[in-house]
């Protein structure tokens, strides 16, 4: 203030709340949930420049079990994964960037090699690989076995490439550590009626941003800001065994079998949408040591079994984009069983709506707005 001079009313309360404002610590967009999804989008924001604030308290059991997997093939027919060849050429890219930047290693691409059943099978595979579409993910098609201990292919295989797994434990520590350097990971929840929300900001305490972001997966169900969504839990059970598989390929034939460590392999998972309660079974135990035993002929030993939830859609195909009502109040949800592959991909599409303002047609088929009429119903109900 300059001496001898008096502010009217107006101009006083011009300097509060600019004092208010300039004490809060500004992002451009706060993320809430640490699990794959949030810890993907975050990264990939960051590296476009945009300063972030990662929230996240939730022990992601989802993502924090899961094998990591990530393969073309999908569902009981075995058709391409939607976007494929999109979806793969941005996992690569998005990962191997990740362990650069981080300075840490969760990345392992590595061949899945799936056994025939039949002689039918595998020329029906003999005629899938002509095509360029599919050859660009088969390594090589076995028409005798391959040779790999243990495992039960005596009419051959499929071996893919440009798949393997993630290390999710591993990527989202790093993620987290990475964040908590640049003070920019807060490690607590965020009450939703604490927020306060205006056109063109969002301030949660002492934080404000310009947009919120939420990637809570199943927990979604209990923010009021989008509980409406017609998010499916699916639960999934996995064991963790002691046996002598091969170390160099994924086993995978209505089970998975994944190398964590020497002579120790995950095998997954289960896919229950009746019992969803929060532990695992005896139920779950059986149903993968069967299948286990139906594709390889080792012995094995129990290490560990373990569950959690994953958010599917009815469409199958994740949801991203704004609040209905409030623009500045964003989701990205519903990788379902594919987050590992899904969330670079995703993240690429919203990170290029929110950064450069352009909304692809494959935007426009994840949009939240799809489901905008459930939000209206639920509304009306009130």
């Amino acid at each position: 203030m300059i001496e001898g001079c008096k502010l009217g009313i107006a101009e006083e309360l011009t300097i509060k709340l600019f004092c208010r404002v300039s004490e809060k610590k500004v992002f451009d967009y706060l993320i809430v949930g640490g699990g794959l999804a949030g810890s993907v989008l975050a990264f990939q924001l960051d590296q476009l420049g945009k300063r972030i604030l990662l929230i996240s308290n939730t022990y992601n059991h989802s993502s924090a079990i899961a094998a990591g997997l990530f393969n073309p093939i999908t569902g009981k027919v075995l058709s391409k994964t939607w976007q494929a060849q999109n979806i793969f050429t941005a996992l690569h890219h998005f990962y191997l960037k990740a362990e650069k930047v981080t300075g840490q290693h969760f990345f392992h691409p590595m061949p899945i090699y799936r056994p025939f059943l039949s002689v039918e099978e595998q020329n029906e595979w003999m005629g899938k690989s002509a095509s360029a579409d599919w050859a660009i993910f088969i390594e090589k098609i076995y028409t005798r076995s391959a040779g790999w201990k243990g495992v039960e292919d005596a009419f051959g295989g499929l071996l893919l490439k440009q798949t393997g797994f993630l290390n999710t434990i591993g990527f989202m520590e790093a993620i987290k550590n990475y964040f908590s350097r640049k003070q920019q990971f807060l490690e607590r929840s965020l009450a939703v009626d604490g927020l306060e929300i205006t056109s063109n900001s969002i301030v949660f305490e002492e934080y404000q941003s310009e947009k919120i972001i939420f990637c809570e997966g199943t927990h979604a169900l209990q923010n009021p800001y989008f509980n409406w969504l017609p998010i499916r839990i699916l639960k999934g059970e996995t064991l963790t065994v002691e046996t002598t598989l091969p170390g160099d390929v994924v086993v995978n034939r209505g089970i998975y079998g994944v190398p964590v460590k020497e002579g120790i392999f995950k095998l997954g998972a289960t896919y229950e949408t009746q019992d969803l309660s929060p532990t695992t079974t005896a139920k779950g135990r059986q149903e993968l040591e069967e299948k286990f035993k139906e594709i390889i002929s080792l012995s094995y030993r129990v290490v560990n079994q373990e569950w959690g939830y994953r958010p599917t859609t009815p469409d199958r195909r994740p949801i991203i984009g704004e609040h209905p009502e409030y623009k500045n109040v964003m989701v990205c949800n519903g990788l379902g069983t594919k987050g590992v592959s899904l969330a670079p991909f995703v993240a690429n599409i919203l990170a290029e709506f929110l950064v450069n303002g352009i909304r692809s047609a494959t935007y426009d088929a994840v949009d939240v707005s799809r489901y905008y009429s459930l939000y209206w119903k639920a509304v009306h109900k009130r």
